[in-house]
C-alpha cells in the first residue's frame, strides 16, 4: 500500500508514468473508493452537505471514467484504460488532499488575506493538476504534454458545465 502512495506522489512530480502501474482491477477499485472518500471530504470541508458531496464525487468519478474510456476507444487504445484510470484518479486523490488546506481556510468571515492566499493556492493546485493530467494523457494517448494538458483543460471545462448544470438544476 505504501508503495502505491509513493507511486502517486512520484506521478504528481512527473517522475513516473501510468504504464508503471500494475493493470489491476483491484487497485483501480481501491483507488475509486479512496477518490470518492477524499472528494466528498473536500466538498464537506468546503461547506457542502454530506449527501450532495458524495453524489457529486460519484458523478465526477463516473464522468472521468466514461470520458477516458470513450477517448481511449476512439484512439483504439482501450487496453490502457485500467492503468490510465488508476493514474488519473490516484493523482487526483493526492492533489485533493493538498486542496483540503486552502479549502479549509475559506469559512464565512475569512479575512481578505486568507481568501487571497486560499485562492492562489487553489489556482496553483489547478495548474499542477492540469500538468499532471497532461503528463498522464501524454503517455496514455501518445500525444505531447501540451496536447495532454489541453485535453485536460477541455475535460475540466466540460465537467464543470455538465456537473455544474446538474447541481444547479437540483
Amino acid at each position: 500500500m505504501q508503495a502505491l502512495v509513493f507511486f502517486f506522489f512520484d506521478l504528481c512530480l512527473l517522475r513516473r508514468a501510468p504504464q508503471d502501474l500494475p493493470g489491476s482491477d483491484i487497485v483501480l477499485a481501491l483507488v475509486v473508493g479512496v477518490s470518492l472518500i477524499v472528494s466528498t471530504a473536500v466538498a464537506v470541508v468546503g461547506g457542502q452537505p454530506l449527501f450532495a458531496s458524495a453524489l457529486q464525487g460519484a458523478a465526477q468519478v463516473l464522468l472521468l471514467l466514461a470520458a477516458l474510456y470513450l477517448g481511449l476507444s476512439l484512439m483504439r487504445r482501450p487496453a490502457r484504460f485500467v492503468q490510465a484510470a488508476t493514474a488519473l484518479l490516484g493523482a487526483g486523490v493526492v492533489l485533493s488532499v493538498f486542496a483540503l488546506i486552502p479549502v479549509g481556510l475559506l469559512p464565512d468571515g475569512s479575512s481578505a488575506e486568507t481568501v487571497s492566499f486560499a485562492a492562489l493556492a487553489l489556482l496553483a493546485l489547478f495548474i499542477w493538476s492540469v500538468v499532471v493530467s497532461g503528463h498522464i494523457l501524454r503517455h496514455t494517448l501518445g500525444v505531447t504534454l501540451g496536447q495532454g494538458a489541453a485535453i485536460a483543460v477541455l475535460y475540466e471545462l466540460f465537467s464543470l458545465m455538465l456537473l455544474g448544470g446538474l447541481a444547479g438544476g437540483s
